[in-house]
């Protein structure tokens, strides 16, 4: 299992930031992600055979995500969570997709079952994120610590992102499997495959 590949990864997980000032004129273009969007149970892991939900909610400048993952690729029993929180800033409507940024407030993830807690605690500097004493439903900070094969942004930074909305469908350039975008120039300029569907506004 790897968890540090899920989107929200996934953990993850969501956001905030600081945009350039909008020229003279621009509020017109302006679009936002206000809403709850969630995945469908999505298949992750070694042959497809665990699952994860990612919901993400946007109220006003929060960003608020949840990734749960599952034992079984058809979203049963549950293993790990991670959450992400954070300030949103955007968006600035560029062609087709939507502009924003977002600060890192809290990353954390919370194994929600006794084998991942013993793997982790094993491998407190890989699976473990570099921590010990993994506990079951026990929320560990996780953010600015590499958990597996990725490195989650720090607490304060800024990361760069870019989403298309196409009717109730959402879909982001970088969240919540990149955490290095940390300029505008680092933006992603294509959309990741995973897409959210719009669950409530």
């Amino acid at each position: 299992m790897k968890p540090a590949r899920i989107p929200l990864l996934a953990a993850l997980l969501a956001a905030a930031g600081i945009l350039p000032s909008l020229p003279a004129g621009a509020a017109e273009n302006r679009v936002d992600l206000q809403g709850e969007w969630t995945t469908d149970c999505l298949k992750i892991g070694k042959n497809d055979r665990h699952g994860v939900v990612t919901r993400i909610t946007v109220r006003d400048n929060r960003m608020h995500a949840v990734s749960q993952l599952y034992a079984q690729n058809g979203c049963q029993q549950p293993t790990l969570q991670v959450r992400y929180e954070g300030t949103l800033d955007g968006g600035l409507k560029d062609r087709d997709s939507l502009l924003f940024a977002h600060t890192v407030t809290a990353i954390t993830m919370t194994p929600n079952d006794g084998d991942v807690v013993d793997r982790y605690n094993r491998d407190p500097k890989g699976m473990g994120c570099g921590l010990s004493g993994w506990k079951e439903n026990i929320p560990f900070d996780v953010d600015g610590r590499t958990c597996a094969a990725i490195t989650f942004a720090r607490k304060g930074e800024t990361l760069f992102d870019r989403a298309w909305i196409d009717g109730n469908r959402l879909r982001f350039a970088a969240f919540p499997v990149k955490w290095s975008n940390r300029s505008p120039d680092d933006r992603p300029q294509s959309p990741l495959e995973t897409v959210y569907y719009r669950t409530s506004y």
